[in-house]
């Protein structure tokens, strides 16, 4: 589906987790609707406003009085508004959603409509994929790094944003309508489960109700993610039933998922990408403010998250520190790897958050993973199994966690076209 892109060592060790103004807005009543704000560098180099400076982002006031899903705001970006082009419509929605506490916030979507006819059986298709946002900044967010224009200085989560672009663009061409939901939230909660769950089903329901989107009742609906996106998508399927049940879904592909954050954890002590470590502990800092994650972790590994507490995953791991072992962050003996910590990870993790996805699920992982356990995902894929959840698990021989990204794309969109057409197992 895409050439794989060159990387060197390092990046294939972290790559991975690493216009006009609508005029009927009588299609989706009381959404304001907004221009697309850019500016000018020094250089005379387009340059797009980024998240945080952009008042599109902005949530509106009262919105625990409106629908989780519901559409605030939405705006038609240039037609070359993306850095690899598509032939397609693009949208940005800004919605309502909740966060990892299940408080009301609002994040932003891109929606993207195909200008093709669909020649496919059935409806259109309408798929959300979850880029590994991995982040702790707003540039981070798939609706920045997805556009011309935008500007980041980290090259890891650069050439990440790349091999997104293109599987955003490549799905277009196969005709497939497209939302790629910024399922992190405006606090970039990387690693909050459930925030990034209803990120992920609330972007499908704004799509849903975005008149322009053309998505009929019989739209068959997928999601699909790789390694944090994976995480979000994993998430998704398994709060969908509680959460979003009148989404009635046909396909969920996870693949390389960060099933189990306690096995991670270990799994990174002493390596080379020993750096996620002091990430992983700024990003559950930051999806759980309550839990008070400084408790378990001593002054060396306070100021290593703070060091990358503002950033995307990439520059953080590619700095350090490397062949760092997670007893060197402890604030005592083993309170990193038991007690309330373990057991809040494992409860953020898919391995311990419950649930049963409600349509066919395809994982893919490579044996070789040097991030993200192999074990972890089996045990994952061995609990929905014990649900009753139809699944599938491939293993890649041999591939190493961002090889796999690659190598298990053709697998991942052939069972979503299967699945598309009502032709595949249930």
């Amino acid at each position: 589906m895409l050439t794989r892109l060159r990387r060197s060592s390092l990046l294939v060790l972290v790559v991975a987790m690493a216009a006009t103004t609508l005029t009927t807005a009588t299609l989706v009543p009381a959404v304001a609707t907004s221009t697309t704000a850019a500016s000018s560098s020094t250089t005379g180099e387009t340059q797009i406003v980024k998240p945080d400076d952009d008042p599109f982002y902005d949530a509106p006031p009262a919105l625990d009085s409106k629908r989780d899903g519901a559409l605030l705001r939405f705006r038609l970006l240039p037609s070359r508004a993306l850095a690899i082009p598509a032939p397609a419509q693009v949208w940005q929605l800004l919605y309502k959603t909740r966060d990892n506490s299940g408080k009301a916030t609002a994040t932003v979507g891109t929606l993207l409509v195909p200008t093709t006819q669909w020649t496919g059986p059935g409806e259109r298709p309408l798929l959300s994929y979850q880029a590994p946002e991995d982040g702790l900044d707003t540039t981070c967010a798939p609706s920045y790094l997805l556009r011309e224009g935008s500007k980041t200085f980290d090259e890891t989560s650069e050439s990440q944003a790349q091999f997104d672009r293109g599987q955003v663009a490549e799905a277009v061409r196969r005709g497939w309508t497209v939302m790629v939901p910024d399922y992190e939230g405006p606090k970039s909660q990387f690693l909050g489960s459930s925030g990034s769950a209803h990120g992920v089903l609330d972007g499908i329901r704004a799509a849903r109700f975005f008149g322009p989107a053309r998505v009929h009742h019989k739209t068959p609906i997928a999601m699909w993610g790789y390694s944090g996106g994976g995480f979000a998508t994993a998430a998704a399927a398994q709060k969908q039933s509680e959460y979003a049940p009148e989404l009635k879904l046909s396909a969920i592909v996870e693949g390389g998922v960060a099933a189990n954050l306690n096995a991670a954890f270990a799994n990174l002590s002493g390596t080379f990408i020993s750096g996620w470590v002091p990430f992983g502990l700024a990003a559950l800092r930051n999806a759980d403010p309550d839990a008070d994650i400084d408790q378990y972790v001593n002054e060396t590994g306070r100021a290593a998250a703070d060091k990358v507490a503002h950033g995307c995953a990439g520059a953080a791991v590619a700095a350090g520190p490397h062949f760092a072992k997670t007893e060197h962050f402890e604030a005592a003996p083993g309170s990193l790897t038991s007690g309330a910590f373990y057991d809040l990870a494992h409860k953020l993790s898919p391995v311990g958050m419950g649930g049963t996805p409600t349509a066919p699920v395809y994982m893919y992982h490579g044996t070789a993973d040097e991030l993200l356990p192999l074990s972890a995902a089996r045990d994952l894929f061995a609990q929905y199994r014990a649900r009753g959840a139809d699944v599938v698990m491939i293993e890649h021989e041999g591939q190493t966690h961002g090889g796999d990204q690659t190598f298990g794309v053709p697998g991942a969109v052939s069972f979503l076209e299967q699945h598309f057409a009502g032709t595949g197992r249930r």
